[in-house]
């Protein structure tokens, strides 16, 4: 039996004993003793480094929600100062936009499908190329190579996208050309609906990726807590062997004597 499955359901005693066996494992560890070779160590740095891992990749996923929520804000505030402007034109023409709006009625719904195209194919394209950044720094090539191919028809197919809204809004410039200020207050409506449906769209698109990356950092602050109890283990156990070998260190010889006193209580 080992040393951990005598203190499974242990008591405060025995609870204490398990804390000084790591207590000495980390004294172990920070000064280790001159030419003795300890078996528990490698566990002790395994562990170690295991935890040091997962808490750098709990401060970049912690860093990601951070970074995703500044981003989206710092878009929304640039977005809200144009809106008065727009609001202004809107306002000092609104019969004249109503005209020309129900005259331009299937070329605006065209406008407004490329435009949603295009924020679509941006937020995909984004997407792989966290990926392949992701497998890249994994050092996953051959997943990678595969991934970095689907980006390549991705661009390809933004570019055309790209095409297409040109397209739409040379179509809307040309019929606006010549509507004098009915056509500038037609454009400025349109963005204002543009920057709405954007907003709406960043919205929950901000929802959905700190959702997914809360779940993330709940999975890996498990890790870490798991990860945490096999350091704690690991410690023991090396303080163990050192408990077990009396190895002669004046530092240690405090724990050993509170070691053999709960010992005893321990029977």
């Amino acid at each position: 039996m080992g040393l951990l499955d005598k203190l499974l359901g242990r008591n405060k005693y025995e609870d204490a004993y398990f804390d000084l066996l790591v207590e000495l494992g980390q004294l172990v560890v920070s000064s280790p003793p001159a030419g003795v070779r300890l078996s528990r160590m490698v566990s002790v740095n395994r562990a170690a480094d295991v935890l040091q891992n997962r808490r750098l990749e709990l401060e970049l996923l912690e860093q990601a929600m951070e970074e995703e929520e500044q981003k989206a804000l710092a878009e929304t505030e640039e977005e809200n100062r144009e809106r008065p402007k727009h609001e202004q034109m809107v306002e000092k023409n609104r019969a004249a936009i109503l005209t020309l709006e129900k005259r331009l009625s299937s070329i605006k719904k065209n406008l407004i499908s490329r435009q949603a195209n295009m924020r679509y194919f941006v937020r995909a394209l984004e997407a792989q190329e966290r990926k392949v950044a992701a497998y890249e720094e994994a050092e996953e090539q051959e997943k990678a190579s595969a991934e970095r191919e689907v980006l390549k028809k991705m661009r390809l197919d933004r570019m055309r996208q790209e095409r297409h809204l040109i397209e739409a809004e040379e179509e809307m410039d040309m019929h606006l050309q010549g509507e004098g200020r009915a056509g500038e207050g037609m454009r400025a409506k349109l963005r204002l609906e543009e920057i709405q449906q954007i907003q709406k769209e960043r919205d929950e698109h901000l929802d959905s990726t700190l959702e997914e990356l809360d779940r993330q950092a709940q999975a890996k602050e498990t890790e870490i807590a798991e990860t945490e109890e096999a350091l704690a283990e690991a410690l023991a156990e090396v303080g163990a062997e050192v408990y077990e070998r009396r190895l002669p260190r004046s530092d240690y010889q405090e724990i050993y004597a509170e070691l053999d006193t709960l010992a005893e209580k321990l029977g």
